[in-house]
């Protein structure tokens, strides 16, 4: 097969095994499943900063001389390391988590009051939000990311099932000893929390035994992971104090004044520092943009972190401190200022170099990445109008709550979302289960997570109308199905088993709407006719057949003409049966 910029890595793998030594020198094909990723070669150069001509000139050169004895053909095999933290992140969202919350906020609508609810089942339902679904994901995805962005190997692989079943425990327990009269098993919440802090020094000493295992030279992205793992090792040891405390006066619920700080610790110290290290090293390949400003990023790096932990004390200590009053609310202006220099110097909002412009993929993933930054954002203009609402006041409480779930549900959980929906396809080397799901979830978590954050707002400047009381109860149950629909949609790619070229010979009997454009014109070339007449002029090169073809689905290929679906279905299947017909009376 001829090389081109839309040949599937997994494909040229599938033909030409040989090719494996060139893509095991530039550390390609350490992720896709056993055959490597399902991504066309030009992205994937790209996304791995290898010269694509370079790259495709020593993959011509393995393939002319050929799989002999002197070709080195390394063994694939498919790493699942993140998939057990997915799952788990799905299940714990989809209960404690979100389920937990909705009806919650449900009851928040119908007393018409933000105060009206059990404390303490709000921090344990915030605490499986934090570990569950924000700390399994971002766990799960390092285990899988840090070695192959470092061109190394995951070190200590058989201290990965302890780390996770500590957490996992850890969350369990918590959950439900901290808000629960349970004095006979009271003992087992300090358990919980020494679990957590365990739990999180396992993950740490695999990730930077992994970093620093590795030859590659230290890059941008890497100090935002060292910092990312030491604010996870940080918050895991305030938690531990705060349990503590819990458990010596008999308490159930941990003082406003510490959670809320250290909530902002492990949102903005481990999970930001965790995406920005991601975003750094990869949005430029995945939004087809400039390489970043690395000045700029250097400065949300060092302004951030040392801002950090400023606004934890200052603001444990604000109601006791003027100076400390004032430094927990001019240091949000510091933040805000790291925060707008990254999004500056990530380019996010900047226009395509179209480097890729003829590159064949999926790319509803895009438009994830950006609207999460829209709601950072949106975060942090909330972040600079909270000093100005007075110290302690109702209405600032309702603000502080939508800027939490503004950075949590808009902008973290749509970052996992995207990335997810990006790469565990190309972990697992196929298509994502549904785009059409994959859309739904985009539509219903946007529209939740803005009914739910401006509600709380206008709850706060309205003096209480119902309106927005019953605005904020309805948005929970959109935000559970957006998420109920991406579990399943993701949980489903997981399941998924790769197919091979030869599974996708079999005789064609209908056309759907995932078909493969070459498969149908190399079964029926009738139909390639049906093709030209609803203006696939470019389907008249066999070359492009070939590539493209092999690439594009038939809705791909509706949707980037701007052709009905179901009329272009109807044609080609009326033309298969026709052509069936024919053959059967010929017989």
């Amino acid at each position: 097969m001829g090389i081109t910029r839309n040949t599937i890595i997994k494909d040229l793998i599938e033909d030409h095994p040989e090719t494996l030594a060139v893509f095991k020198k530039y550390n390609l094909v350490i992720a896709g499943g056993v055959r490597g990723p399902n991504e066309p070669i030009a992205f994937f150069a790209k996304a791995h900063e290898v010269d694509y001509d370079t790259l495709v000139k020593e993959l011509e050169e393995a393939i002319e001389k050929g799989g002999g004895e002197h070709i080195e053909i390394p063994r694939l095999e498919e790493d699942k390391v993140y998939e057990i933290f997915a799952k788990t992140a799905i299940i714990l969202v989809l209960t404690a988590g979100v389920t937990f919350g909705t009806l919650i906020l449900s009851y928040i609508a119908v007393k018409r009051s933000f105060n009206s609810t059990y404390y303490a089942l709000i921090q344990a339902h915030g605490h499986a939000q934090l570990y569950g679904w924000v700390g399994l994901f971002i766990m799960g995805f390092a285990l899988y990311i840090i070695p192959r962005v470092k061109n190394t190997e995951l070190k200590y692989k058989t201290l990965v099932n302890p780390c996770y079943g500590l957490i996992v425990s850890s969350i369990m327990l918590r959950t439900v000893i901290q808000p629960f009269p349970f004095d006979f098993i009271r003992f087992l919440l300090p358990l919980s929390a020494i679990l957590e802090v365990a739990s999180i020094g396992l993950f740490t000493f695999i990730i930077l035994k992994t970093i620093f295992a590795s030859k590659e030279k230290i890059a941008i992205f890497d100090k935002f992971f060292k910092a990312g793992i030491a604010w996870f090792l940080v918050a895991g040891f305030i938690d531990l104090g705060m349990v503590l405390y819990l458990y010596k006066y008999s308490l159930y619920e941990i003082p406003k004044a510490v959670f809320s700080p250290y909530v902002h610790i492990y949102l903005f110290g481990f999970a930001c520092m965790f995406i920005f290290a991601v975003n750094v090293r990869t949005v430029y390949a995945f939004l087809d943009i400039k390489p970043v400003r690395e000045e700029a990023v250097d400065l949300t790096f060092w302004v951030l972190n040392l801002s950090i932990p400023v606004y934890f004390i200052a603001h444990i200590f604000a109601d006791k401190s003027t100076i400390a009053l004032w430094t927990s609310q001019y240091i949000v202006f510091l933040m805000a200022l790291a925060i707008f220099s990254f999004i500056y110097g990530l380019r996010v909002f900047e226009k395509s170099t179209k480097e890729l412009h003829d590159v064949i993929m999926d790319r509803s993933y895009a438009k994830t990445i950006r609207t999460a930054y829209i709601w950072l954002i949106v975060s942090t203009i909330i972040f600079l109008i909270i000093p100005f609402l007075g110290h302690g006041t109702e209405t600032q409480r309702l603000f502080h709550g939508s800027l939490n779930h503004a950075l949590t549900v808009g902008f973290i959980s749509m970052m996992i979302i995207g990335y997810a929906s990006k790469m565990v396809p190309t972990f697992k080397g196929v298509d994502m289960y549904s785009l059409k799901l994959s859309n739904l979830t985009f539509i219903l978590l946007n529209i939740g997570c803005f009914t739910r954050v401006f509600s709380q707002i206008l709850v706060g400047t309205s003096g209480g109308k119902t309106i927005f009381y019953a605005a904020a109860g309805v948005s929970g149950w959109l935000e559970l199905a957006a998420l109920s629909i991406f579990g399943y949609n993701l949980w489903k790619t997981m399941n998924a088993i790769q197919e091979t070229k030869t599974a996708t010979l079999k005789k064609l009997t209908t056309v759907t709407k995932d078909t493969k454009v070459f498969d149908v014109v190399d079964q029926y070339p009738e139909t390639l006719q049906i093709f030209l007449d609803f203006g696939f002029t470019q389907m008249a090169n066999p070359v492009m057949r070939n590539t493209m073809g092999r690439v594009a689905s038939v809705e791909m290929a509706t949707k980037m003409h701007n052709i009905d679906l179901d009329k272009f279905l109807k044609a080609l299947n009326d033309k298969i049966i026709t052509h069936n017909q024919h053959t059967e009376s010929l017989k």
